[in-house]
């Protein structure tokens, strides 16, 4: 009779080694979740009006105007092209396209059309522009240099105020006392990382930013894959602009100030590597509503602008430094 007590001992231990290691990996997916639930905890017990239901409805909106932005901003980190310079410009120029169009009496639709169109102009040519070699970082911030000013110039710097909003009900309304806008910023997270993780597109794009060299050989049109991450990211932009304006009935060239900052740190606070081909959309969500929270945290004890921007700029290049760190070391 064979003896197969060794067989069944290997087995039961492999099986409990794989068990802990789906349990480790489940723990590790949720991890950028904790310090949201801690923060919240905290500033519930220690700051004074923190958990009031305005105040909690204001924060929501706040994380989900840069989640939105983020959603479509992580695809360019994810494709492995760093970040997006011109964030807060794309936005201001939505904003001022989709308000231009509804004040000449054209409907909604067409407003949302011209918008949408504009948009993905703008993403492609940044897009072709950097896939042609040139560096992403420069590239875009002197393509929203660019834009802002054309922006400012044909507008005169004026403020564009609308007298009848019709998308006043998803800018600033509510559903079942939560805001149609955070709606949207999930349903884009739950569509964004569906298609990132189980689709093929989605997967020849984190391909493409791991490893280059490997999906240009196996034919991936990495060309192709750029232009598409940087008309996404226009795209969020676009949806923020016209949600705002929807949130306020005008358009302002200084209404998105401190964006761009913003949606950087939330792709780099969520997780994402900034050298590409890691991370999901909905870490870059996680992010967002961190940074918000900490920015409301950092108003309500009476903090001034500069103050606060140099706190939420500490804290992206400091998970950056400990991303750095981590890499290196698992090398």
């Amino acid at each position: 009779m064979v003896d197969l007590s060794g067989v069944r001992t290997t087995a039961s231990q492999s099986a409990q080694s794989k068990g802990r290691g789906s349990v480790a990996v489940s723990l590790q997916s949720l991890a950028p979740i904790a310090p949201i639930a801690l923060i919240f905890v905290i500033a519930a017990v220690a700051i004074p009006g923190f958990a009031s239901g305005p105040n909690l409805i204001a924060v929501v909106q706040a994380s989900a105007i840069t989640g939105i932005a983020a959603i479509g901003a992580a695809a360019i980190t994810i494709v492995g092209k760093f970040v997006s310079l011109a964030i807060e410009q794309q936005a201001v120029t939505a904003a001022y396209v989709f308000t231009a169009v509804l004040s000449i009496g054209q409907p909604v639709a067409v407003a949302v059309a011209a918008t949408l169109i504009v948009a993905v102009i703008i993403g492609a040519v940044q897009g072709y522009l950097v896939a042609r070699g040139l560096n992403p970082i420069v590239t875009t911030l002197a393509f929203g240099s660019a834009l802002f000013g054309a922006v400012v110039l044909l507008s005169n710097n004026r403020t564009i105020t609308l007298r009848h909003n019709p998308l006043a009900w998803l800018g600033g309304g509510t559903s079942w006392g939560v805001p149609n806008q955070a709606v949207v910023f999930v349903i884009l997270l739950a569509i964004g990382t569906v298609f990132l993780s189980h689709t093929r597109l989605g997967r020849q794009i984190v391909l493409c930013g791991a490893n280059p060299k490997a999906a240009e050989l196996i034919g991936i049109p990495i060309s192709r894959l750029v232009i598409i991450a940087y008309i996404s990211a226009a795209l969020a932009s676009a949806l923020v602009g016209m949600l705002v304006v929807g949130q306020v009935s005008q358009a302002s060239s200084n209404m998105f100030d401190g964006l761009t900052i913003d949606v950087v740190a939330a792709i780099l606070v969520g997780g994402i590597a900034i050298q590409g081909g890691e991370g999901q959309l909905w870490r870059a969500g996680v992010g967002a509503l961190i940074l918000t929270m900490l920015s409301n945290i950092m108003l309500l004890l009476g903090l001034d602008a500069g103050v606060r921007l140099l706190l939420k700029g500490g804290l992206a290049a400091a998970v950056l430094l400990a991303m750095t760190v981590m890499r290196r070391r698992s090398r």
